[in-house]
């Protein structure tokens, strides 16, 4: 009977000892080197939308593919467009989209021209619903989703006709 009481309080002693259930760590980063993939950028739509005399609309549509297994952020878009040939706008946007691992993103901006010093015959076309050569150039500035990885400066240079839509 002794050893049985001394059995128990040592089994006692052993569960009322026992440590609480560890968390999981987080996921360790990496450690060898990752593949990193360059995303693909595509204008899907620059639309002129007419607006009165002075200022005209535009919206213009991107699409942000990602072939890496890790997000991505499109952090930083900076632009300046062009029309016939002339100086429109420019600008920068921030923080416009994030973009999932092997996935895509879409995301549009919205940005202003003033008439105000332009030649006539590009009012007259806009005023007409007529279409108008565009060029969009400039830079955009993805991060990574990963800690220390470093991100993608991307150059952009597109030209289009895009029609006016009232």
């Amino acid at each position: 009977m002794r050893k049985l009481l001394i059995l128990l309080s040592v089994f006692s002693l052993l569960t009322a000892c026992k440590s609480a259930p560890q968390k999981e760590a987080p996921p360790a980063p990496p450690s060898g080197p990752i593949a990193v993939k360059e995303p693909a950028i595509t204008i899907t739509s620059i639309k002129i939308l007419q607006a009165d005399l002075i200022n005209t609309r535009f919206k213009l549509s991107l699409r942000i593919d990602n072939p890496n297994t890790f997000p991505i952020t499109l952090s930083s878009f900076r632009y300046e467009l062009y029309g016939d040939g002339k100086f429109w706008a420019d600008g920068v946007e921030k923080n416009l989209a994030v973009v999932p691992a092997k996935g895509f993103a879409e995301t549009s901006l919205d940005f202003e021209m003033n008439f105000i010093g332009m030649k006539r015959r590009l009012l007259d076309d806009i005023i007409a619903l007529r279409e108008v050569h565009y060029r969009i150039a400039g830079s955009m500035e993805l991060e990574m989703g990963i800690p220390g990885l470093p991100g993608f400066h991307l150059n952009l240079d597109y030209s289009g006709i895009s029609s006016v839509i009232q």
